[in-house]
């Protein structure tokens, strides 16, 4: 009989039966055979299950020691298996693993029900939530061991209540079943629609969002308007009707909304802003309808400058008239023509690694100190070719302690999901002891020979990325479920948005942004046209993501009997939904349709698509605060004073503290607005 490890029936010969030996937890995912990865789920799926068993029979009182740090240690193996199935279902091609996910979802949704509709556990988290609560004011709270329940342990616990009680924990026998059924159907539908998508987009040959960057370069302009159809209509039933997700799409919708009535709200959308910064739907109703109107109306200007343009092209035919397809070739041209920026002129100075270790890294040493140190070792074990692993140490001196490991995934390959991404492959927390391990995943293309040249949007992508990385790394959190990134939808975009600042600098472009070939500084000319752009293409840019965020709040604003229920109805719901908010979506299409929308259908972003512009108004706000209270000489912020500020008051926290507070400590005043405005061009 083989050997067991934590009281599961995994033999020891899985290599999930023992921890990952590799440096800090990181996953050695070339030893991991695929058979190993289902036995290793259902056995976590079980140890966990005890742990928290243990937890609820419990007959103490219920202490920070016996349930909060308890239920905070639980589920070690199943995550472990869970990360190495994430990550190679996201990033690799992976047929027999992506079944294996969507067969798995509807056990997982159990589970997770299993906890969040656990009366017991429920019970012993308000009773320490009663005790916080009833305590005079001003004096020391302790548990029935006499630990003190500090502010971030009292907050870890409020959260806990409010999340069984969001969940479902109240419920009687009936909704409690009902509610099991939907949360195990909505899992299962996720799943398949990332799979469907993801193969839509191959198929297609384009990106994941509508408006595919090589429209820029695309002529004649019929070969426009096939390229566009393509990547429009996935998921419509083109081709066969490969890869129809409007199905999964209605359903969804219905479920969610189905789910929302059960708990209590009046829609999907509503359930999803009471754990979020904006608190209530109307918040975020009044933030897109501020700003819808101001960048349609930059759009319409910059659309006839682009039509006229466009008329004057020779390689214009009679009857060819100026549409989406063709906005991204005629604005390059004019981005060209009125500020020099040319992708082609720029890429030669714009290398892959150079941009991440010259520039990405430099301005993270300028702000916090912190080195990166490759460790080709650890590469090897990673699941592909071309990515790479870095120590990183928290700062210049040999000795300096490690932070965590952060590994760079960048190339595009068959079977990765679209987009960029970043992961915690490690959680770090000081309760558990362990340290960070972070990915940033993206979609670059590996070049057969020579190296990969850039565009100014992929820079700004590997900067925007691994803003995430730098809020796990920098995570001091006590507990894994309030660590790093693990905070609102609404908040998350924020430290990764700021991040991007820093890809202008002069300072670190001139570190970056060097000739290939003969290591010549980008010219000063050059530097200065990107920098001179301000608010060009903001009205475009700006809509078609207002357009994503419009669907998505319609979609999750239906009660259970408004849902469509005809496939056909789906793309007359968009129409009318983008006409209703002030979106012209013949004009500027959506950045997502909702056939081929993985954030809100796929991710966890349903509801909560608004949160790139929500986050956005602390970052604005913030990059005034850097370039003014924060910078040194003129340095524009690029300075350990300023770094160690964001670091040690919003970065370091995660979800230990109401972000609010965090920002209100970072910069002594609360985000206005206008700085948001004023970038975009909508004031």
């Amino acid at each position: 009989m083989s050997e067991t490890t934590d009281d599961t029936d995994l033999p020891e010969s899985n290599v999930f039966a023992r921890p990952w030996s590799l440096d800090l937890g990181l996953p050695g995912f070339t030893s991991v055979d695929h058979a190993d990865i289902e036995p290793a789920i259902r056995a976590g799926i079980a140890a966990e299950r005890q742990e928290w068993e243990a937890i609820a029979t419990n007959e103490a009182e219920p202490t920070i020691a016996n349930t909060v740090d308890a239920l905070e240690r639980s589920g070690e193996l199943l995550e472990r298996a869970l990360t190495v199935l994430d990550a190679l279902t996201s990033a690799t091609d992976c047929p027999d693993l992506d079944e294996l996910e969507e067969m798995l979802a509807p056990e997982l949704a159990a589970h997770s029900d299993a906890y969040h509709l656990d009366e017991r556990l429920y019970r012993r988290f308000k009773a320490l939530d009663d005790l916080v609560a009833t305590a005079p004011d001003g004096e020391d709270v302790c548990d029935a061991d006499g630990v003190i329940i500090d502010a971030e342990t009292a907050r870890l616990i409020r959260l806990t209540v409010e999340g069984f009680e969001r969940n479902g924990v109240g419920l009687d026998e009936s909704d409690t079943d009902a509610l099991k059924k939907i949360n195990a159907r909505v899992n299962a539908l996720k799943i398949r629609f990332s799979v469907l998508a993801t193969e839509a987009m191959h198929a297609a040959e384009v990106t994941n969002v509508t408006v595919v960057p090589a429209l820029t370069s695309t002529r004649p302009h019929a070969a426009r308007l096939a390229l566009m159809e393509k990547s429009m209509n996935r998921g419509l039933g083109g081709q066969g009707g490969t890869g129809d997700t409007r199905d999964i799409v209605l359903e969804l919708v219905a479920l969610r909304a189905k789910r929302a009535a059960l708990l209590g709200y009046p829609h999907h959308a509503a359930l999803v802003a009471a754990e979020s910064a904006a608190r209530t739907t109307e918040a975020v109703s009044e933030m897109l309808t501020r700003l819808t109107p101001p960048a349609m109306a930059n759009a319409r200007r910059d659309a006839q400058i682009y039509a006229s343009r466009m008329e004057r092209d020779p390689q214009t035919r009679e009857g060819e008239a100026f549409g989406p397809a063709d906005w991204p070739l005629y604005e390059a041209a004019e981005r060209k023509e009125r500020f020099g920026v040319d992708d082609e002129v720029l890429a030669p100075y714009l290398e892959l690694w150079s941009v991440v270790t010259k520039g990405v890294f430099y301005a993270a040493n300028r702000l916090y100190g912190i080195t990166f140190h490759e460790r080709e070792d650890l590469a090897e074990h990673m699941y592909a070719p071309g990515i790479r692993v870095w120590e990183v140490r928290d700062g210049e001196e040999p000795q300096a302690p490690v932070l965590g490991l952060f590994v760079g995934d960048y190339y595009a390959r068959a079977g990765k999901s679209g987009g960029a991404w970043m992961d915690s492959l490690v959680t770090g927390s000081t309760l558990t002891g362990r340290k960070p391990v972070v990915i940033n995943c993206c979609n670059i293309e590996q070049p057969t020979s020579g190296p990969a040249l850039l565009t100014w949007d992929e820079v700004v992508t590997c900067f925007h990325e691994f803003g995430h990385a730098l809020h796990a790394l920098f995570s001091e959190a006590r507990y894994p479920s309030a660590s790093g990134t693990a905070v609102p939808r609404d908040v998350v975009e924020f430290p990764s948005q700021l991040n991007e600042k820093w890809a202008l600098h002069p300072d670190v472009l001139a570190g970056y942004a060097r000739h290939v070939d003969s290591d010549e500084p980008l010219p000063t000319e050059l530097a200065e046209q990107l920098r001179g752009q301000g608010a060009f293409g903001q009205g475009y840019a700006t809509t078609e993501y207002l357009g994503a965020a419009v669907l998505d709040q319609a979609w999750h604003t239906l009660a259970p009997n408004e849902v469509p229920r005809d496939v056909h109805e789906v793309a007359l719901f968009e129409h009318r939904a983008l006409a209703q908010a002030g979106v012209d979506d013949a004009l500027v299409p959506p950045r997502y349709r909702s056939t081929y929308f993985s954030h809100v259908f796929a991710g966890g972003y349903s509801a909560a698509y608004y949160a790139y512009i929500w986050s956005e108004v602390m970052d604005a706000d913030a990059i005034e605060w850097f370039t003014t209270d924060g910078a040194i000489n003129g340095d524009l912020g690029l300075n350990r004073k300023a770094g160690e500020a964001f670091r040690r008051e919003f970065l370091a926290r995660g979800d230990s503290r109401d972000a609010l507070t965090s920002y209100r400590a970072f910069t002594g005043r609360e985000p206005s607005i206008l700085p948001l405005l004023k970038r975009r061009g909508l004031t």
